[in-house]
């Protein structure tokens, strides 16, 4: 299944041509995910593109704090965005138990047809999650965050906080967010109010760590017993640490008996 346009370009060149071409040079399949594509110089609005929805890790046991965390490397140094298109923040909401999947797919399709909206809705987001990031980072350093940043997280807060609202199912309360259908901004609310949520939250807050990775700067909340959690994922960011120690401590072994040798071999001489 291919997305067919038939907006006409100066040069003549049709959308549909250029589609039929990728469809001919790229087979394609139902399993698809939006995305933008500059073609010839101008930007089409959404191309189904195979391949399996791009897996997020969730290890910061926050929904905030794993917002920060789609971002690897480390900031301020070497970084790799995992958010590039609405298509990956929509698939990460979907991960996240903010969107269920008809109603991913649906703000895909609306994304598709407003792709203006999709990347300022991409760019707010990003935004928010920058401002996260830097207010618990700080606070993990035991240091005091911006004024701008909770400025932006307390804007984006005043923004859905009219969506904000109290169902009940199955003889259970909780809250639930009353946004347009199409708005495409609209998971960015339950974001702002976990911010919110684990910011007052003084016992849980005192447990926000940052991995301790060199190459890392994921966040997460400390939930182990003794509060002694150090990495994002000991499998990852701890087996490098431990591997780099093994080989510093074998490089100063190696070295103490070199130097014991020499010095063996300097008494031998005299």
């Amino acid at each position: 299944m291919v997305a067919v346009f038939t907006a006409h370009r100066p040069d003549g060149v049709t959308f549909k041509t250029k589609f039929c071409w990728l469809h001919r040079a790229f087979p394609v399949t139902c399993q698809m995910v939006f995305c933008r594509l500059h073609i010839g110089g101008v930007m089409s609005a959404v191309v189904k593109t195979t391949g399996p929805p791009k897996k997020f890790e969730f290890v910061g046991g926050d929904v905030c704090l794993d917002f920060t965390n789609t971002v690897g490397g480390k900031r301020g140094v070497s970084t790799r965005e995992y958010l590039n298109s609405y298509a990956d923040f929509a698939c990460w909401c979907r991960q996240a138990d903010l969107l269920d999947e008809s109603k991913a797919d649906a703000l895909l399709r609306v994304a598709a047809r407003r792709p203006d909206e999709s990347a300022a809705a991409l760019r707010r987001a990003i935004a928010l999650r920058e401002a996260i990031y830097r207010i618990f980072a700080a606070l993990a350093l035991g240091e005091s965050p911006q004024a701008a940043d909770l400025v932006y997280l307390n804007a984006e807060l005043s923004k859905h906080h009219r969506s904000l609202r109290v169902a009940s199912r199955k003889q259970e309360f909780n809250w639930t967010w009353a946004d347009a259908e199409d708005a495409l901004d609209q998971p960015l609310g339950p974001i702002a109010r976990s911010a919110a949520d684990l910011l007052t939250s003084p016992h849980r807050l005192e447990q926000v760590r940052r991995c301790e990775g060199g190459t890392c700067g994921w966040l997460f909340v400390d939930s182990t017993k003794n509060h002694s959690r150090r990495w994002c994922v000991m499998s990852d960011c701890g087996n490098v640490a431990k591997v780099r120690r093994f080989r510093m401590k074998n490089r100063r072994t190696r070295s103490a008996s070199s130097a014991t040798s020499r010095k063996a071999r300097g008494l031998k001489r005299s």
